[in-house]
């Protein structure tokens, strides 16, 4: 039924409910699994800037310099592992959460995106949408919401 799946990380305990849904449905279609997190912009003020190009980290992508962003992904691999998938991507990107996972999902040509219901920002969920919302109404694909233990 799914021939490549995309998970969408923030790092939320729904987004972790998410990945365990989806590496089950990689594992039941053996199909490729994606993780993606989408970070916002690190905006650098001039002694940061200062102080990267000191430490020789001036033009690294920001992610790099994310240990969160990286705690996520690691998790999201255990997981992978642990549910005995072996064709499992992590990607960062940055930009808008649900915007990406749709542009990113589309020209990757993923049959499925996989979100938790509810992510770290919830209150602008609330006042704004939620990104599974988003993401739900925009997606040319199937999105799998998941909403309580997975």
């Amino acid at each position: 039924m799914f021939s490549k799946i995309l998970c969408g990380l923030d790092g939320s305990e729904h987004a972790l409910r998410a990945a365990r849904a989806a590496c089950e449905l990689a594992r039941r279609f053996d199909a490729p699994l994606t993780f993606l997190t989408v970070t916002k912009e690190l905006r650098q003020s001039g002694e940061i800037r200062r102080f990267l190009q000191l430490e020789q980290l001036a033009g690294e992508p920001q992610y790099v310099l994310d240990e969160v962003t990286e705690e996520i992904l690691a998790a999201a691999r255990r997981l992978a592992r642990d549910s005995g998938l072996s064709r499992v991507q992590t990607e960062v990107r940055t930009g808008h959460p649900a915007r990406v996972l749709v542009d990113f999902a589309a020209r990757k040509n993923y049959d499925c995106i996989v979100l938790g219901s509810r992510g770290l920002g919830d209150i602008g969920g609330l006042l704004l949408g939620s990104v599974s919302h988003k993401v739900a109404t925009l997606a040319k694909c199937t999105v799998v919401t998941v909403k309580g233990d997975a």
